[in-house]
């Protein structure tokens, strides 16, 4: 096999790209541990929510010493695989012809863009690049904030953020990946938590510390509540969602028994909690109930 892989890996890339498909010796280097329990609130970039926390740590087999150094840069990139994506069957196959040359970009409400033209986790390779913030590194394990990689990642590297080369190029985008500021159709100006919220929310995380299962990685509810208000400002909504909210308006019966034509009413896991927010009209948000993540604690158990 490592015979092979080094005549392969000596021919021209036309002539080992002919050979069929090629395969490398990659292995994880640890599994993450994130706030984010699954895609639904996942943030669409790095650093958007720089509440976020990580945790990796490196698999048995991996020298500690590895992450000597590291603590003196302030950021590093993470390179993982895309585990969650639905469509990671199809690439097993090997079969080429279910690739999506194109994807739709929220930003753009829905607009193709080629693939290579995004981030979107749906590629030919399922290869993700984040840049994180260091907040910690301690033995074997290191602790991140503003990533936006979700819970279970396989990660593959992590390579130290350098400014004047990762950040001193004076690089141009197109108008709809500039800045997500306050002009951009994914901004949420108004997050707030409905009156009674912030004692509930102190109480469950209270009882989530008893929880071995939820394992959350803010250190209160405090952190967590800044956690929570930062995701949900950015619209955290699938398109669909979006788009029917603008259209049609469902009805949903909200958490206290009433029925409000121009409420929708939609739900995110973070960090072990399950959180009920309503979203009206206006594009305002209000948090209604925050209750623990009892169904991830039985799923992962």
């Amino acid at each position: 096999m490592q015979k092979r892989l080094r005549e392969l890996t000596s021919q021209s890339p036309g002539a080992a790209l002919k050979e069929g498909p090629t395969v490398y010796p990659l292995k994880p280097i640890g599994i993450l541990e994130s706030c984010f329990r699954q895609r639904n609130g996942t943030p669409r970039q790095p650093l958007l929510v720089p509440a976020a926390k990580a945790r990796l740590k490196l698999r048995p087999g991996i020298p500690h010493a590895c992450l000597e150094g590291l603590q003196g840069y302030s950021h590093c990139w993470i390179i993982y695989i895309f585990h969650r994506n639905t469509d990671l069957q199809d690439l097993w196959r090997g079969d080429d012809r279910g690739l999506k040359a194109k994807v739709q970009v929220p930003k753009l409400n829905g607009q193709r863009v080629g693939v290579f033209a995004t981030r979107t986790p749906h590629r030919p390779n399922p290869v993700g690049l984040s840049v994180a913030a260091i907040d910690s590194v301690d033995i074997d394990t290191v602790v991140f904030r503003g990533a936006d990689v979700v819970d279970g990642t396989p990660v593959l590297d992590i390579k130290p953020y350098i400014p004047y080369v990762d950040g001193g190029v004076r690089a141009t985008a197109p108008e709809w990946v500039k800045d997500d500021n306050e002009s951009s159709v994914l901004h949420i100006a108004d997050v707030r938590l409905a009156d009674g919220v912030s004692a509930t929310l102190q109480q469950r995380w209270q009882e989530s510390l008893t929880d071995k299962a939820t394992r959350p990685l803010c250190d209160n509810a405090a952190e967590f509540t800044e956690l929570l208000v930062q995701v949900l400002s950015r619209d955290i909504r699938s398109l669909h969602q979006r788009l029917q909210h603008v259209n049609a308006v469902p009805r949903h019966v909200n958490h206290r028994g009433g029925n409000d034509p121009h409420v929708s009413q939609y739900r995110v896991m973070l960090d072990g909690m399950d959180v009920l927010y309503n979203f009206d009209e206006s594009g305002s948000i209000e948090v209604v109930d925050v209750d623990i993540d009892r169904l991830y604690g039985e799923t992962n158990s």
